[in-house]
């Protein structure tokens, strides 16, 4: 279940920023560790499982259909070594081959056809079942080749939360007993897991961390146009050079966290000069270091003139925007997590980058003068904003099973507690905090509770929803 599907329309291909994965005319995909910076974002993106980090060289590595011995007109390893030639392999554009004429005659199944990636990998004589991972029970017994009891207590296994029976398809229930004989099994139970392996998360909390951090810093740029909109000087030190600062300092902050979750920091550049245009992490990249260019510009004209230039200030917020929401595309091509696979994604960055930009704005006026209200009602905004998304969200159904049981792992599962701490955190109190401000004249201290807890609560919510994404095996 771990082998490469070669793709007809590989998602690894698409999201890999800089060309490491590659499809071959032949239609191999193949692979460059030489151009491997570990990001990642390829195992996220493949339905199957099918990529791992190499331990020693720490890039991604996978199933190349052993394409050293095509090339010389051999069979993969895997088809020689087969004792029972239960493993074909050929060209499927020829008719004459073996394995064409069996997909053209023969009733085939292949995994996750759901995902439009187009899997060249067909299973004949399988119950579609068996190849459904989201049917399958929990590793209850001591399996074939592993003792349940050196899994622990983690979330390897099948499933973390157990449900009522009937939610969320076989998602949860509990595996038969092994003691139960074969034939007296209903068809109508899961698929029996007799072996299951490691299924680390590839990205943790430096990728949650990164949320907030570019969050605040496009927030901030929001704030200024909409201080600078509202009638504010742009003679105030906080136009001039404080807010490009202070965003400065946690765009770095950004650039430090995707650097350091890479597994191959020391190729970081490559994003720049050897970046594939249509990853939305080169894009990223790229919409990243305008923004700190602008920034750069921003700060040099505030510092060393009277102000910057009311359309520098306009521009800066106009790229924020970008800041803020374009990791929603690049969730949006890890193909693998269904979860993330939402429209609704994006305005909930946007909100959240407003609601932490505003508070961390108020935050600051404890040591210098900022524009309180201006502040206060981006900070207003952006938690409405993620609340209104929140209850979507709540509402939608989920296309699939992947992405039923991920959500039930953040909402009422093993994220449960931390995903509802984080909704408080950045909705409730912010915007109560903001309607005290605005409406009551409420005390700077009652504001600056409102930035810290949406700050907060920016990170504990997306982490429990990279987490929760994550959660549901794909193998």
């Amino acid at each position: 279940m771990l082998r490469c599907n070669h793709c007809t329309n590989a998602p690894c291909v698409a999201i890999c920023p800089t060309k490491a994965l590659f499809k071959r005319e032949d239609g191999i995909v193949d692979f460059n560790t030489e151009l491997c910076i570990g990001c990642k974002s390829c195992m996220q993106a493949c339905p199957y499982d099918a990529l791992y980090i190499d331990p020693h060289d720490h890039t991604a590595q996978k199933c190349n259909y052993c394409a050293h011995r095509t090339d010389i007109g051999l069979q993969p390893a895997c088809v020689v070594v087969c004792p029972e030639q239960a493993i074909i392999a050929g060209d499927l554009d020829d008719p004459a081959t073996r394995i064409a004429r069996l997909v053209a005659s023969e009733r085939m199944t292949v995994r996750a056809p759901e995902q439009g990636t187009g899997p060249n990998v067909f299973y004949k004589g399988v119950n579609p079942a068996n190849l459904d991972i989201a049917q399958a029970g929990a590793l209850a017994d001591s399996g074939l080749w592993r003792d349940a009891p050196n899994m622990g207590n983690s979330w390897l296994s099948v499933d973390l939360t157990p449900k009522p029976a009937g939610e969320i398809g076989n998602l949860g229930r509990e595996t038969p007993s092994p003691s139960l004989p074969v034939a007296t099994q209903s068809e109508a139970q899961p698929p029996r897991v007799v072996y299951n392996t490691d299924h680390p998360m590839p990205w943790g909390w430096k990728v949650s961390a990164y949320f907030l951090t570019k969050g605040i810093a496009a927030g901030i740029a929001m704030v200024a146009a909409l201080a600078l909109a509202l009638g504010l000087e742009t003679e105030t030190a906080w136009l001039r050079w404080q807010a490009p600062l202070i965003a400065g300092v946690f765009l770095l902050l950004t650039g430090v966290f995707l650097v350091w979750d890479l597994k191959r920091p020391d190729r970081f550049l490559f994003l720049l000069t050897k970046g594939n245009p249509g990853s939305w992490l080169v894009r990223g990249a790229w919409i990243l270091g305008a923004f700190a260019a602008l920034l750069g510009i921003w700060f040099l004209t505030g510092a060393l003139g009277n102000g910057p230039p009311d359309l520098l200030i306009w521009a800066s917020a106009g790229l924020g925007l970008a800041v803020a929401g374009y990791t929603a595309y690049l969730f949006g091509q890890a193909e693998g997590r269904d979860l993330w696979q939402t429209r609704l994604l994006l305005w909930h960055m946007v909100g959240a980058g407003m609601a932490v930009g505003g508070g961390s704005t108020l935050i600051a006026g404890l040591a210098t003068a900022v524009p309180v209200e201006p502040a206060t009602w981006v900070m207003l905004a952006g938690s409405g904003l993620v609340g209104v998304i929140t209850g979507l969200e709540l509402r939608a159904s989920h296309p699939t099973a992947n992405a039923a049981a991920a959500m039930h792992h953040m909402i009422k599962g093993a994220y449960a507690r931390q995903w509802w701490t984080g909704q408080l955190l950045l909705i409730v109190i912010p915007l109560a905090a903001a309607v005290l401000g605005l409406g009551f004249e409420a005390p700077a201290g009652v504001l600056v509770f409102g930035g810290s807890s949406a700050m907060v609560g920016v990170f504990l919510a997306d982490d429990a929803f990279v987490r929760a994404g994550q959660s549901v095996p794909l193998s």
